[in-house]
């Protein structure tokens, strides 16, 4: 390691343990400051967006909000006022929102808050201050729901049932939510829950939280709740379960086969074991009406990993999930049904038990079992996990296990587990932060150099963000239930993979300037370094670059990025079809990155970035643009191209890598929504289309009308590879 480089990284890391042991300011309770009462409902409560019951009149009112962005400030103008009140069934929220602007309304598919004009209200019954549930509403009444996280942050995919509706008037909406108590984790005996709110108002680009959110934080972080004070806090609902039946038929034609047809069924239930404790189980699944993985292209040496978004695994999934740091983790729920090859297999069953023990103690149980075929063997496999948290800090630990069967008999030493330990410790304001992690892997035949060990820590303020982060990943260290992205070389003369461990250190400082006035939201500037060594600690990788990030107050963005990299290439790789692969050797190469995005709010919108300069010993010219129109409030149809050039001296070759994608999304209402998603990859010689029409005939209850078409796209000619139709339905009792 360059000294230079290693100071740096020492430096930073001596910096943020200082400002953690020497620096912790007093903290606030934000409890005592925002507080609001919620009193019992003397008459029922209609859900409708019209605030017309006499409740709304006594209530006490959350309100002198504080403007989170573009920049911190007291008093946010225009005005929100919010109450509550509740009955035996359900926790309700109403809130007035003064804006004379014109509402802005992108999409009215559920789960798109972020980009529209709405409010939110983020819980946390348990008093974490690190878990919390979101429920919003958007101006238009599409709902949104989601859970947060300390470690991964808001977890959208998550759905439950409840209730909302919103009317818009001359210089104000108005939002009713209703929070059914049984989809809730709480303890019966907190008389307050943590509480925030955040409102969007897209046509001023800001947010305003409730409470003062400090600006480095997004504002549904729930470490800076204020109460919920309750007269009487709820009791424990009996009859806290969910059944979710579906039917599917489906037509499938494979090249060169016979069109079949097929018909499935299955069930999902939700039940609570306890107040805070909540059980999962799925009975033959199928994830036909999960929305397509979008292809991206790949100029890395490494594989990429997509994002879980099936149902039975999102609640909670942070307890299982958040173990490792990057590009390694023991644990990553779409390895499950999935084969080697990346093809989906069975799933015949699977359990899970996630939630609170206790106020600050979390657990996670998980088991499925897949089906094997004449090419995939069967396959259980198990999590089990733990958190205990302190404040904002915690302790956790998880084991997994995959074993393989022959049918109902366990394969001997067909086995591979992992077992994780890790400690978060955080100050009180959330701003400092030190982290270490001891994993080891388990697998016949690999008895030694099976471990990975990482530490790190952050500090960050209205101004800074200073991270680092050191890993070791040892050679027979196997993620077979996670992912690794970074362990496996390819080896292009031998068409073969290579496992070689490695150290790395990354190490990351950003300064951000918010201007309280002018054309200007923020504008940053930032260095990275990335230092990678082999297990022998000769080098492997050296990644710099120099950053700059530029928001104007229309939302409009401009980023620059200067790269700089060494890479001791370990064996020969190639990145284009034609000529010999690139030799292992020693490669120093260059580019530069710009990128531009106009405003989002306007109903055109468009984005270009370009990359020029080295790659390896050749060039690379990278182009990219897309383009978005929006019929507010139904419709967006998006295109997006890019084009690679890359050029190699004689013998290595050169290659045009091309991406094609287009997305039309058609709402119709907020309950039938028809989504077409195009994509052309000519690195994955893949063309397909993925058509989706989906009703929601009661609430959380859906039929899906689904058309699929794939092709193979070889030396320029297109082959059909699979053709199917498929027709679900699926009903929340």
């Amino acid at each position: 390691m360059r000294s230079g480089q290693k100071s740096l990284h020492f430096l930073v890391l001596l910096l943020i343990w200082t400002k953690f042991i020497y620096a912790q300011p007093a903290v606030e309770d934000f409890k005592e400051l925002f507080r609001v009462e919620n009193n019992r409902s003397p008459v029922s409560i209609e859900v409708d967006g019209i605030l017309d019951e006499e409740v709304w009149k006594s209530s006490n009112i959350a309100t002198d909000f504080y403007q989170k962005t573009p920049y911190f400030a007291k008093g946010a103008d225009p005005r929100t006022e919010v109450r509550f009140t509740y009955d035996d069934e359900y926790l309700y929220m109403a809130a007035m929102c003064i804006q004379e602007n014109p509402v802005v309304i992108q999409s009215l598919k559920r789960d798109e808050f972020w980009d529209n004009d709405g409010i939110a209200m983020i819980l946390d019954p348990l008093n974490t201050r690190t878990n919390a549930f979101l429920f919003g509403v958007t101006a238009a009444g599409a709902q949104w729901d989601a859970q947060y996280a300390q470690n991964s942050g808001i977890n959208s995919d998550w759905s439950n049932k409840w209730k909302a509706e919103a009317k818009v008037y001359d210089g104000y909406w108005t939002a009713e939510i209703a929070v059914p108590f049984k989809i809730l984790r709480y303890n019966e005996t907190n008389i307050e829950w943590g509480m925030n709110i955040v409102r969007g108002i897209q046509g001023l680009n800001q947010f305003h939280n409730w409470t003062a959110v400090p600006e480095s934080f997004w504002p549904p972080n729930p470490a800076f709740a204020g109460a919920m004070v309750w007269d009487t806090p709820p009791t424990k609902k009996s009859g806290n379960y969910n059944i979710i039946p579906y039917v599917t038929s489906s037509v499938i034609k494979n090249d060169g086969e016979d069109a079949t047809f097929k018909a499935n069924a299955g069930i999902d239930a939700r039940f609570a074991l306890t107040s805070t404790l909540n059980a999962d189980v799925t009975i033959n699944p199928d994830f036909s009406q999960i929305e397509v993985d979008e292809q991206v292209t790949n100029l890395t040496r490494f594989s990429i990993f997509l994002p879980e978004k099936r149902t039975f695994f999102l609640e909670n999934s942070d307890i299982f999930g958040n173990f490792g740091i990057g590009p390694v983790t023991p644990f990553f729920s779409r390895r499950i049904g999935i084969d080697e090859n990346g093809q989906a297999v069975p799933l015949l069953y699977g359990l899970r038990a996630t939630g609170n023990v206790s106020d600050d103690v979390r657990v996670g149980i998980m088991n499925t079992h897949t089906t094997g075929n004449n090419e995939t063997t069967a396959l259980n496999q198990a999590a089990v996990a733990v958190q205990k948290r302190f404040g904002l800090s915690n302790v956790q630990a998880i084991f997994t296990n995959q074993q393989g069967f022959n049918k109902y008999d366990p394969i001997k030493k067909s086995f591979s587990r992992n077992a994780s330990l890790e400690g978060l410790f955080k100050s009180n304001d959330g701003q400092k932060s030190i982290w270490a992690g001891v994993h080891q892997s388990y697998k016949d035949g690999f008895y030694n150099q099976n471990g990975f060990y990482n530490l790190g820590g952050e500090f960050q303020n209205a101004n800074w963000n200073i991270q680092t982060n050191a890993m070791m990943v040892q050679n027979n260290y196997f993620t077979d239930l996670g992912y690794n992205l970074r362990i496996d070389n390819y080896d292009a003369i031998r068409d073969t993979v290579v496992r070689l461990g490695f150290t790395q250190w990354l190490t990351t400082l950003n300064y951000t300037i918010r201007p309280q006035s002018g054309k200007i939201q923020r504008h940053s500037f930032g260095l990275e370094n990335m230092l990678t060594y082999n297990p022998d600690w000769t080098f492997n990788e050296r990644n710099n670059s120099l950053n700059y990030f530029l928001r104007f107050q229309n939302t409009s963005e401009i980023s620059a990025q200067i790269e700089n990299n060494a890479v001791q290439l370990q064996f020969p790789f190639s990145f284009v079809s034609e000529g010999e692969p690139l030799p292992a050797g020693r490669y120093n190469y260059s580019s530069l990155n710009l990128e531009f995005e106009s405003d989002g709010r306007e109903l055109f919108q468009y984005e270009v970035s370009t990359r020029v300069g080295q790659l390896y010993n050749g060039t690379l010219q990278q182009f990219n643009v897309g383009v978005n129109y929006r019929v507010q409030p139904w419709g967006n149809f998006g295109i997006q191209y890019q084009y690679n050039n890359l050029k190699f001296p004689s013998p290595y070759g050169n290659g045009k890598i091309t991406a094609l994608r287009s997305k039309i999304e058609i709402g119709f209402s907020r309950n039938i929504i028809w989504t077409t998603l195009f994509q052309f990859v000519d690195q994955a010689d893949f063309m397909g289309i993925n058509s989706r029409l989906q009703w929601r005939f009661a609430p959380m209850s859906d039929l899906f009308l689904v058309y699929i078409d794939n092709y193979d796209v070889l030396d320029a000619s297109i082959n059909t590879n699979n053709r199917a139709v498929a027709l679900k339905i699926n009903y929340w009792y």
